[in-house]
């Protein structure tokens, strides 16, 4: 007996010196961010924000009950000269330690994008605990007045954010970049970043297009038509697409999926040519009034949407030709094909003279009814 208890005594002894608890912090001392943005300054160069929920808010709200809390967050901000002194001030607003390890998107305004995003990258970097599939988006609206809505849901606007992308039918109108993707494109320099647009509509949120950069710096905009037809490109494995026929109908797919195949050339004299050849499938959305379609005009209508589509991919890839931007990523299969070449060139001057042709096939898989 005495020999089991002087046992159980030294492991309560071992036990205590041995827990490594030693940074343990009371969830009541730290503030959880859901949200981080980035701005420029009305008084100073630099403006960062973070959104806290409100204490006690941090179980999601019940649908169908009464919700006891009008808003659940709010947001802290600093200003200063450098991001470090913004950084600072957002600090010196709260009482509490801030904690990362829960956020769910990093905002960028317009202005920050058109500048060098990698120096917002690497001061991220430094946050603690950042989970790297955090969502990277812009927005040309005042990020301030965008996180301070109250979104439809009642959700913390992070955790709205992260669902929007998780909805299937948003897969062709929305594409996320998650913050390891971004610095993974950003390292690499053989594809440029793109990221998803949001902006407020009806007091609520909406991806509204996307922001296309050359190397590090926003050049340009896609809206919500020619963001599905990138997301085309890229491969699609869920999503919608409605197409004019040439007699005015509109015919709207459901189940899109896109897949991509794409060679390369480069000829004796320098010429890169890429020839991208998209196969994509999906079912006819029923309508009011109904009938079936037939087999000719099923034949019809692939025909046509065959054609759409290679109109619409060539004057996308046209504009990032022309913008300089390579969101697709043509320059990574150059660097796999010709790795010698590829590291003797600079991809920015050749990407915007490289010929690239288009091929499509659609196929209509369930024709369902339609007008």
């Amino acid at each position: 007996m005495l020999r089991k208890t002087l046992i159980i005594l030294l492991l309560f002894i071992i036990m205590s010196f041995t827990s490594g608890c030693w940074d343990v912090q009371e969830i009541s001392r730290r503030g959880i961010a859901s949200t981080v943005f980035f701005d420029s300054g009305k008084t100073s160069s630099v403006k960062i924000g973070i959104v806290i929920p409100v204490p006690g808010t941090q179980i999601p709200p019940v649908q169908g009950t009464t919700q006891q809390f009008q808003k659940r967050h709010f947001i802290i901000l600093g200003e200063g000269k450098s991001a470090l002194e913004a950084w600072t001030k957002v600090h010196s607003n709260v009482a509490t330690d801030i904690f990362f390890g829960q956020i769910r998107a990093i905002i960028l305004s317009e202005e920050v994008a058109r500048g060098n995003i990698n120096d917002v990258l690497d001061f991220v970097g430094r946050f603690p605990l950042i989970p790297p599939n955090t969502n990277v988006l812009l927005t040309k609206n005042d990020p301030e007045k965008l996180l301070d809505l109250k979104n439809e849901a009642n959700l913390l606007p992070g955790n709205y954010i992260d669902f929007y992308f998780q909805i299937p039918g948003k897969r062709t109108l929305a594409l996320p970049l998650d913050l390891w993707r971004v610095n993974s494109i950003v390292d690499k320099k053989w594809q440029d970043s793109y990221l998803p647009i949001i902006e407020q509509s009806q007091d609520n949120y909406r991806i509204a297009g996307t922001a296309v950069f050359s190397e590090n710096s926003m050049v340009g905009e896609l809206d919500m038509d020619e963001t599905q037809t990138l997301a085309l490109i890229m491969g699609s494995d869920l999503g919608y697409l409605t197409l004019p026929l040439n007699d005015v109908k509109l015919v709207a797919f459901h189940k899109i999926k896109s897949q991509t195949k794409t060679e390369i050339t480069v000829s004796d004299t320098g010429i890169v040519t890429f020839d991208v050849k998209l196969k994509i499938t999906g079912g006819v959305v029923e309508s009011k009034p109904q009938r079936i379609i037939s087999k000719d005009e099923t034949e019809r209508i692939e025909n046509e949407a065959e054609t759409l589509t290679k109109r619409k991919i060539e004057a996308l890839l046209t504009k990032l030709q022309g913008l300089n931007s390579d969101p697709v990523g043509f320059g990574g299969k150059y660097r796999i094909k010709y790795p010698r070449q590829w590291a003797n060139i600079d991809w920015h001057q050749v990407y915007p003279v490289a010929i690239i042709n288009v091929h499509t096939k659609f196929s209509i898989k369930s024709t369902g009814l339609f007008k």
